[in-house]
């Protein structure tokens, strides 16, 4: 690295380990704008910086002179390497997160075609969402040195369609290879193949392809769908054993058969399933094949409440708040109820769009009630957000010890409770501290230039006449 460039991170305190990455770089030029105070510093550099060592110079930055206004470094590299600006995507969508509110939605946006960079979104709403910040997202990746432009596509239906097309084909060449034309027999009690006689293995245990596996499962949702372009079907079940989920694929020719497994295959049963596990090109992830499926009785466990003296749940969470709550508000109820609870409190957080639901149950279950039996209490509330936690409450942060450090804490007498508005101070108090002792101290009364409020004498045992001869906020 050249001297001007070593310089710069002797003077940020760069972890000296971090300087290898700086081996051939140099430090071109600084561009300093005098309206606001904006430092740009201009580094030329053979690869990009790994994403710790970007978050390392992000983090120290302020070092190099607390009283700019913001400092950001332009990298001119010479290699791209798309994996390390793909590894940087996380970091510049925190960037965004003042105009893009739902940052989750956009977490898996990214994605890497033909050698670059694109944002893949699923629809009109979230393209247009991201649309408004997306020359500021380009502009910070290419301060990171990455030179092209990244645009913003929509996921079109047909992709999803023609890898299920691809699917289907995949398959229907392994169900030629495997069988003959002929329709499977059903076996005794058996729904699809042959009766199962082997022990079931927990679903957790499937951790790779196998010809044959049995698993015994609870189908907890299931998906239909029927190609345009072939006489293949699919049934997909979604299936766990409260060891681990998985999805289990059951493929289909016939019209007829697809119509007798769409109605026996449902959701809320269990099943024992034998197939084959494959790594699937649609879903990206382990999927269980059914050869042979045949339904299993078996008895749920019933969770009770044997306690003397019930709990009440004071701060229950629904699938009415997002990213969340899972359960549902009415079923939520129904359960305390069962278990013997007098009440209830829904809390979702910021919102109450479980409370109609909940008070219709309970008003309808209230009414049905016989001589002597108390009535269940649905408690109405909600969990508010008070502070914007998109919001930067710490200006300029570094990694200083505080304990180390000299600070003044200050506070505030006012006219009234709104400090934001027509409210004026009526006195300053602050205390200097180094090394977590107080050095020194500073008290000064204002005067407002009207009369206090009774409340507020009441409060801050501040009179009238206490101000009436001191400065006004302005000296």
């Amino acid at each position: 690295m050249n001297d001007k460039l070593k310089l710069l991170l002797d003077k940020i305190n760069l972890d000296k380990d971090s300087y290898q990455y700086f081996s051939n770089a140099q430090l071109t030029k600084i561009k300093v704008n005098s309206k606001n105070n904006n430092w740009n510093i201009f580094i030329k550099i053979d690869n990009p910086l790994p994403i710790d060592i970007i978050e390392e110079l992000e983090s120290k930055k302020t070092n190099l002179d607390e009283n700019i206004s913001s400092i950001t470094f332009v990298f001119d590299v010479d290699n791209i390497d798309i994996d390390t600006y793909y590894s940087y995507y996380r970091y510049v969508l925190n960037k965004l997160k003042d105009e893009l509110k739902i940052l989750g939605i956009f977490e898996n946006s990214l994605k890497v075609e033909d050698g670059l960079l694109r944002l893949e979104v699923t629809n009109e709403v979230e393209k247009e969402k991201f649309d408004k910040c997306l020359d500021k997202f380009n502009k910070i990746y290419k301060s990171l040195g990455y030179t092209f432009n990244i645009d913003i596509v929509i996921k079109e239906e047909n992709n999803l369609l023609n890898a299920i097309e691809y699917e289907l084909e995949e398959e229907l060449k392994n169900v030629k290879k495997k069988a003959t034309n002929k329709k499977a027999t059903k076996g005794n009690d058996s729904i699809l193949g042959k009766y199962i006689n082997e022990e079931p293995i927990k679903i957790k245990t499937l951790i790779g392809e196998d010809n044959s596996v049995t698993v015994e499962a609870f189908v907890f949702a299931v998906d239909l769908f029927e190609s345009n372009r072939s006489d293949f079907k699919i049934i997909t079940l979604k299936i766990t054993d409260y060891s681990d989920s998985i999805y289990c694929k059951v493929f289909v020719r016939d019209k007829d058969e697809y119509k007798r497994l769409s109605k026996e295959l449902k959701k809320g049963k269990w099943y024992k399933i034998r197939g084959y596990t494959k790594n699937d090109n649609f879903s990206k992830e382990l999927v269980l094949n059914a050869r042979d499926i045949v339904e299993v009785k078996k008895d749920e466990e019933v969770i009770t409440d044997d306690e003397k003296v019930k709990r009440v749940e004071l701060h229950t969470h629904t699938k009415m708040s997002q990213m969340d709550g899972i359960c549902g508000d009415v079923e939520v109820v129904k359960q305390a109820i069962d278990w013997g609870h007098k009440a209830i409190a829904i809390t979702d957080h910021n919102g109450v769009q479980a409370f109609p639901h909940v008070f219709n149950y309970v008003t309808n279950y209230n009414k049905n009630l016989t001589e002597g039996e108390e009535p269940f209490k649905a408690i109405y509330g909600t969990e508010l957000t008070l502070i914007d936690d998109t919001v930067d409450i710490v200006i300029r942060p570094n990694n200083k010890n505080m304990l180390e450090q000299t600070y003044v804490v200050f506070d505030f007498e006012t006219t009234g409770f709104n400090a934001g508005g027509a409210d004026s101070i009526i006195e300053i108090g602050a205390i200097k501290i180094c090394n977590g002792e107080i050095i020194d101290r500073y008290d000064e009364l204002i005067n407002p230039g009207r009369k206090l409020p009774q409340k507020i004498i009441d409060l801050t045992n501040i009179t009238d006449d206490m101000l009436k001869d001191k400065p006004s906020e302005e000296e």
